[in-house]
């Protein structure tokens, strides 16, 4: 969600992005985030399971629905300065920096809704979980469903970073380059 939240703002804000979302408020909010997690964990482990699973569903409904309404604006914006972008191209009065900024922020968009996208398909069977546990009961089976969607949980934290390196040239070049360090070359 913090992604999508940074990517709508890059999106909005144009050039006051960079004065608005400074070094220290990207740590202010990663700490943030971090103590949240932490204290969610806390709470959930001193709560009973049934009612650990409804908080879960209703705080993953309302994040999925936050998220969504984020990738929906991300997506219109992305679609306004794209044609934005043809019209100029069209009218020979465009820029070269400001086509390429347009064209960074969009391939920064699109790679970041593939990250969304895999989240929502490793996510689903969690939710799915939690809604069949709010309507009936935490039966055997259902434990067992809850310990296979945890393993796609897992899977996104794998995905994530091959997502990163597919979609966004800097860092699949800096993977490369400590692999090409770590690794022992055979020349």
């Amino acid at each position: 969600m913090a992604l999508s939240g940074d990517r709508f703002l890059a999106l909005h804000l144009h050039l006051r992005y960079q004065e608005l979302v400074t070094h220290k408020r990207v740590v202010a909010v990663a700490i943030s985030i971090w103590v949240y997690s932490a204290l969610s964990s806390l709470i959930y482990l001193s709560i009973s399971p049934k009612t650990t699973y409804i908080v879960s569903a209703i705080l993953g409904v309302v994040y999925f629905l936050f998220s969504a309404m984020l990738y929906f604006k991300i997506y219109f914006a992305v679609r306004r300065h794209r044609n934005q972008i043809q019209a100029l191209q069209v009218q020979q009065v465009a820029q070269n920096g400001q086509i390429a900024n347009a064209a960074r922020l969009r391939k920064s968009a699109v790679g970041v809704f593939y990250v969304y996208l895999v989240f929502l398909l490793c996510y689903l069977p969690e939710f799915c979980c939690f809604v069949v546990v709010v309507i009936s009961d935490l039966s055997t089976g259902v434990k067992v469903f809850y310990h296979f969607s945890m393993t796609f949980i897992f899977l996104n934290s794998t995905l994530n970073p091959v997502i990163y390196c597919w979609k966004i040239r800097h860092i699949r070049q800096a993977v490369l380059d400590i692999l090409r360090n770590v690794l022992p070359s055979h020349s």
